[in-house]
C-alpha cells in the first residue's frame, strides 16, 4: 500500500465563489450579531505571515453549530466567500492563488459566521499577512512511524507547496524494506542531492544533474559508512559524520527513546575521485563530531562537537558548535574555532544550519546528547554570527520538541519539525523571518483535509526546502539501488 495521507470521507457542501459583491452568495448579509470573540479553528491561523505561493489554508471550525460561512477579505474589495454545513472549509486552489497574488505584501482578514435559526452570528475577525517573498516551491521529507523502532514502511516524498500534490521519490518496500534516510541537497537545489539506503542494499545514492550513482562509503579507515551528510555548494564535495550509534528505550512514560554517539568523526568525500579524507582535528577519540553543515559560500564547515567519551553518562554528553575553514580549490582545511559554547550553559547544540546570507546560524538547543527528536525541551536557537548574540525565538518554539530545520533559499522562510501537535507525531511547521530579523508565528503545513493531521499515522522527518522538483523517477532510484 502506498504511503499517503489517510483521508476521511468528507463531502464538502456549500457554495464557493470569488467576487467583490454578495449577490451570488447566500451567506450572511449586513444583519449579523457580533459574538466579540475569535472562533476556534484548526489549524490556528491567527496572526501569521504566509507565503504568496502557499497551498490553500483549508481549516475546520471547532465550534458548535451546523451552518458556517467564511469570508476572506483584502484590499480593493476582493474576497473569497464560502459556506458549509460540516465545519470543514476547502478553498478552491485557483481562486486562492489569485487572491494571494493580489495581496502580496498586505494584510488579509478571515471572518467566520455561524447560523442559528434564521440569524447569523459573526465572530471577531482573524488577521494574517501575505509576505512579499515566496517560499521555495518544494518540500522533501521522510514519512516514518513515530517510534523509529521499525523500518516496516517508510519512504522519501516531495510535496508541491503551492498545492497538495505529493509524489514518492522512493519507498522502501521496493528496496527489500531497507531503511531510506538522510536526504541532503546542495543549497536547496534538486540538481545535486543524496540519500542513504541502509540494509541489504546499503549504499549512498548521489545525484548530480541527470546522473545518479550508488556509492559504498564503508572504508577500513573510518568508523562507519557516512551517516549525517552535507553537500558542498559546488556539488563536488560531501561532508559526512561517521558514527558509532547506540539506541536505548526509557522505561518511564515521560521519555521514549534515546539515541547517542559513543564515537564519531568527520570525513570529506570528493565525488569525482571518490577519495575520502578525514577532516583535520576530528579523527580519533579525543572529541566526537557530528552534524556537518556547509556555509552557503562553501568556505566554512560547521559541526557539533563534544569532549565526552565512552564512559560519560548519556545525560552528561553535551555538544558545542564549531566551524573550520575550507578551501575548495586545494581541499585544505584551516583551524577549527568555537562558535557557540552550549556546554558552558549546561546544554547541547545540534543541527547547525547557516542562513543563505551567511550571517545567522539556526540550531537546536537541548539539555544533553545529539539526537533531540525525542527531547521535549528542545528549542530552535538563532545565533547572529556577527554579534554573537543568541536568541530562542518565542514565535518558533513550544512546550514540546522543536527540532530539525531548513532555510528557504531567500532566507525569509524556514520549515522545521515539531511534536507540539500531540507530543508523539512529528509535524512540519513554517515560519517567516521578516526584514527586521524577527521570526513570525509558526503555522502547520497546510493539508487538503485538515482532519488528516489527526488520522495520519506517520511522522514527517527531516523536512528540506528545495527550489524545484526532483525529476528522477522512483524506478530509476530502485534500479540503481539494485544494480550492485
Amino acid at each position: 500500500m502506498k504511503l499517503r495521507h489517510i483521508q476521511l470521507s468528507l463531502f464538502i457542501a456549500g457554495t464557493l465563489s470569488l467576487c467583490s459583491c454578495e449577490s451570488s452568495w447566500s451567506g450572511p448579509d449586513s444583519e449579523t450579531v457580533a459574538l466579540n470573540r475569535m472562533p476556534a479553528l484548526f489549524p490556528d491561523y491567527r496572526d501569521i505571515s504566509i507565503p504568496p505561493n502557499i497551498a490553500p489554508l483549508n481549516f475546520q471550525v471547532q465550534e458548535e453549530g451546523e451552518t458556517f460561512a467564511a469570508l476572506f477579505e483584502g484590499r480593493e474589495g476582493q474576497s473569497i466567500k464560502l459556506k458549509v454545513k460540516n465545519k470543514t472549509f476547502s478553498i478552491p486552489s485557483a481562486r486562492w492563488s489569485s487572491f494571494l497574488a493580489a495581496h502580496r505584501g498586505s494584510q488579509i482578514s478571515l471572518k467566520i459566521f455561524r447560523k442559528e435559526a434564521r440569524e447569523w452570528m459573526e465572530y471577531a475577525p482573524i488577521y494574517m499577512r501575505v509576505a512579499e517573498e515566496e517560499i521555495d516551491p518544494y518540500l522533501v521529507y521522510r514519512l516514518i512511524p513515530p517510534g523509529y523502532e521499525t523500518w516496516s514502511q517508510m519512504g522519501l516524498y516531495q510535496r508541491d507547496l503551492s498545492s497538495f500534490r505529493e509524489s514518492p521519490l522512493i519507498e522502501n518496500k521496493y528496496v527489500d524494506n531497507n531503511c531510506v534516510n538522510c536526504h541532503s541537497f546542495s543549497l536547496g537545489s534538486s540538481e545535486n542531492m543524496l540519500f542513504h539506503i541502509r540494509g541489504s542494499l546499503g549504499g549512498t545514492m548521489i545525484k548530480r544533474g541527470s546522473s545518479i550513482e550508488k556509492v559504498d562509503l564503508n572504508r577500513d579507515e573510518t568508523l562507519s559508512a557516512g551517516v549525517y551528510p552535507s553537500l558542498h555548494p559546488s556539488g563536488d564535495y560531501i561532508a559526512f559524520s561517521t558514527n558509532k550509534i547506540e539506541q536505548y528505550f526509557h522505561a518511564g512514560p515521560e521519555k521514549s527513546i534515546e539515541v547517542l554517539d559513543r564515537q564519531s568523526d568527520l570525513i570529506l568525500y570528493e565525488v569525482s575521485s571518490k577519495e575520502i579524507i578525514h577532516v583535520p582535528g576530528t579523527r580519533g577519540d579525543r572529541f566526537m563530531e557530528t552534524y556537518p553543515s556547509w556555509s552557503p559560500e562553501g568556505k566554512f564547515l560547521f559541526f557539533s562537537r563534544s569532549d565526552a567519551d565512552s564512559q560519560t553518562p548519556f545525560d552528561s554528553i553535551r555538544y558545542d558548535i564549531y566551524r573550520i575553514a575550507f578551501d575548495p580549490e586545494t581541499k585544505e582545511f584551516g583551524q577549527e574555532e568555537l562558535v557557540y559554547p552550549a556546554s558552558e550553559q549546561g546544554q547541547s547544540a545540534s543541527f547547525p544550519r547557516v542562513s543563505p546570507e551567511g550571517n545567522q546560524l539556526l540550531f537546536t538547543l537541548h539539555n544533553y546528547g545529539t539526537f533531540p527528536i525525542w527531547h521535549r525541551e528542545a528549542d530552535l536557537c538563532l545565533l547572529d554570527l556577527d554579534s554573537g548574540k543568541a536568541d530562542i525565538p518565542e514565535q518558533l518554539n513550544s512546550d514540546d520538541t522543536d527540532s530539525y530545520h531548513s532555510w528557504s533559499s531567500n532566507g525569509r522562510w524556514i520549515v522545521f519539525s515539531s511534536r507540539r501537535y500531540d507530543g508523539r507525531y512529528t509535524k512540519t511547521y513554517i515560519s517567516y523571518l521578516n526584514p527586521e530579523g524577527q521570526f513570525q508565528k509558526a503555522f502547520l503545513l497546510p493539508q487538503k483535509n485538515p482532519q488528516s493531521n489527526s488520522s495520519f499515522i506517520y511522522s514527517f522527518n527531516r523536512p528540506e526546502l528545495i527550489t524545484g522538483p526532483i525529476s528522477v523517477k522512483p524506478r530509476q532510484w530502485i534500479s540503481k539501488a539494485r544494480a550492485n
